[in-house]
């Protein structure tokens, strides 16, 4: 457990120093996408996650920050699609992870070798609330 939080938090920090965090008034909605097999057999297990070079898997997290504050997670309605250069779209489903005071979303997602794909994430606070939209690219390999 302690390795995936490790894991998520490296990722969301790195995220961070590319600039894959959007804000949204007083919500950041922090998003990456990252190989499958960098989770460990039983993590991938743990969380029904398959482990395999043809898969990744998109991150998303939503957090507040107060100046001179360590960001705090929120709880979020997340939803996202990924659309190929074919413009064939596929819905993603997420799984929810709460370790602790963090919370993230994780969807799988198939790639193939050079593939360049558009992800559009949504979250939402509340049912009722405006969503916080982020379109993104990435150019994927599998070796």
């Amino acid at each position: 457990m302690k390795w995936l939080i490790g894991l998520v938090t490296t990722l969301m920090l790195s995220t961070a120093q590319a600039n894959q965090v959007s804000q949204f008034g007083q919500y950041q909605l922090h998003y990456n996408t990252f190989e499958s097999t960098f989770l460990t057999p039983d993590i991938a297990h743990q969380y029904g996650l398959t482990r395999t070079k043809g898969q990744a898997i998109l991150n998303i997290a939503v957090t507040t920050q107060a100046k001179g504050e360590l960001p705090q997670s929120q709880r979020a309605m997340v939803s996202a699609k990924v659309t190929n250069l074919l413009g064939q779209i596929v819905p993603l489903s997420f799984i929810t992870i709460e370790e602790g005071d963090s919370i993230y979303y994780l969807a799988p997602f198939t790639k193939t070798d050079d593939d360049i794909l558009k992800f559009t994430v949504e979250a939402k606070i509340s049912a009722d609330s405006a969503p916080m939209t982020v379109n993104f690219q990435r150019h994927f390999y599998v070796d």
